[in-house]
């Protein structure tokens, strides 16, 4: 089984402040043991030879990822080129998966409050999506992950765990462990067929407000430095 992380962030995020570069994030997937790693920056794909060479050194198969908007809402692109930076609709997306069909596209925290989650845009566009994030962000008692886990299994999609992370040492919170072999295709094949595992469990309100405040904050700086240039 291979332990993969579909939802990351690091420094070359254009809309959050992280404390880390893209070169951390890798080294840190390393020292944890994961086989495949997706940078999933705001509305950029962070993805180079270079990045791909120092990952593969590290032992990490790294596959390009962005997290993009279509009408503000949040979609993760997974083996995407540069040419999904120029979704900004469904239409185009169902153009884009048509000419790019290996790329593997995840709603993410879906039906999370906040105006980034796709909610009802989801349901009438679920035949675009090729599996459902099952976020890391739940307690014993809350889990908005719930209708997420309902429709996947009324639509037959599989359902992927992240970490989100913006915070380097929550990298592991949430995982996906997958039946395939290391390449890109036989991975994106094996979510299809939901040869996969989920690793998660519910974390505390305590530790939720502290991730979420610390990603307030940082974004709050990254704002008000942007102002000053």
């Amino acid at each position: 089984m291979l332990k993969c992380q579909f939802h990351t962030h690091s420094s070359e995020d254009p809309c959050d402040y992280i404390a880390y570069s893209a070169k951390d994030l890798i080294k840190k997937a390393s020292e944890l043991k994961y086989d495949v790693l997706a940078i999933t920056c705001h509305r950029k794909l962070v993805y180079s030879k270079k990045l791909q060479k120092y990952a593969q050194k590290k032992g990490i198969l790294l596959i390009p990822g962005i997290e993009f908007e279509i009408d503000k809402k949040h979609i993760l692109g997974i083996n995407t080129n540069r040419e999904i930076e120029k979704v900004d609709s469904f239409e185009k997306l169902r153009n884009y998966k048509k000419q790019y069909p290996d790329c593997l596209i995840i709603a993410p925290h879906p039906f999370f409050p906040g105006k980034d989650a796709l909610k009802k845009d989801l349901i009438n566009n679920i035949d675009l999506f090729d599996a459902i994030e099952y976020s890391f962000c739940y307690t014993k008692t809350k889990d908005y992950n719930k209708k997420a886990v309902a429709l996947a299994k009324r639509w037959h999609k599989p359902i992927i765990t992240t970490s989100d992370c913006h915070i380097l040492k929550y990298l592991d919170l949430g995982y996906t462990l997958i039946k395939a072999e290391k390449n890109t295709k036989s991975i994106i094949n094996a979510i299809k067929k939901q040869k996969i595992k989920l690793v998660s469990k519910p974390i505390s309100y305590f530790k939720i407000a502290s991730i979420i405040s610390s990603m307030i904050f940082r974004t709050y700086i990254l704002k008000k430095s942007l102002k000053r240039n």
